[in-house]
């Protein structure tokens, strides 16, 4: 998508990670520049180098009244957020004309919060972005993106590491699993997926995981009707070095529904320690 900067202006909800960064570099590349909203709680100092506010979860009014001041008429999530705990919301006045919705959707999964989120903001005037949108570049291809082809077992490993994403996300968990041996070992929850490979470490360094060759696979996927503003599953350098650390053969994501940060990097690290990265074609749905 080409933003004109004459007459759009793009705010980014900056979570933790690359892809706040590497979005926020880019527009301003490209002549737009950004208008970055940090959270006190967890924003990285960066965002301090370009125009910003910082706000305190539930501040929805300030939210929406910082924006319409910076003439944003666009908006995308990066990063990630830790899901605050609803006793430390700063809920200001705008947050209590819809509270019981804002209370609803605390307590629901990820992709209905940021589905939620994502209606409520566009209500208000703005339009809602997708990361793909504004850098269409960072998506992963079909097919072998760095590394060797897979191995008829790694294939294997992908099906079955593919099924249970598929399942996993149906109940809005999480979006990776790991399969090793013709089974799935390990599936991604609140933790994230840099503590899901961590685990998988931890098995094989205790004998748990008595494979003995390296065909393990760990699949990142974007959720059944997950909306791809919100959320798509990410790789980067730190993806595949704890892959690497976890003894697997490769990283699978879904083609056209996945980013790969810091790109060149990834592929180097993947090239590097011989860990093959492969986009994985969707098998129903949008």
């Amino acid at each position: 998508m080409v933003i004109d900067p004459a007459i759009e202006r793009v705010a980014i909800f900056t979570g933790r990670g690359s892809l706040p960064r590497e979005i926020a570099d880019s527009l301003r590349e490209k002549g737009s520049e950004p208008f970055l909203i940090g959270i006190k709680t967890e924003y990285e100092p960066w965002i301090k180098s370009f125009d910003h506010v910082m706000l305190h979860w539930g501040q929805f009014s300030r939210f929406f009244r910082s924006m319409k001041q910076a003439g944003v008429t666009h908006i995308l999530f990066a990063g990630g957020l830790t899901r605050p705990k609803i006793n430390l919301l700063k809920v200001d006045f705008g947050a209590f004309r819809f509270l019981t919705k804002v209370l609803g959707l605390m307590l629901a999964g990820d992709n209905t919060l940021l589905s939620g989120l994502i209606k409520e903001i566009e209500r208000n005037g703005v339009k809602v972005l997708g990361a793909h949108e504004v850098m269409p570049e960072l998506l992963a291809t079909s097919g072998i993106i760095a590394g060797k082809k897979p191995s008829a077992k790694a294939r294997k490993n992908m099906e079955r590491a593919v099924e249970a994403c598929a399942k996993l996300g149906e109940l809005d968990i999480g979006q990776a699993a790991i399969a090793v041996g013709g089974r799935v070992v390990a599936l991604e929850g609140i933790e994230g997926t840099d503590e899901m490979l961590r685990r998988v470490s931890e098995l094989r360094k205790s004998g748990r995981l008595a494979e003995s060759g390296c065909h393990g696979v760990l699949v990142k996927t974007m959720k059944p009707q997950q909306d791809m503003r919100a959320d798509l599953p990410a790789i980067g350098p730190q993806t595949i070095q704890n892959a690497h650390e976890a003894g697997l053969a490769g990283v699978a994501v879904e083609a056209g529904h996945s980013l790969i940060l810091e790109r060149e990097q990834t592929l180097a690290l993947a090239r590097k320690h011989g860990v093959f990265i492969f986009g994985v074609e969707r098998t129903g749905g949008d």
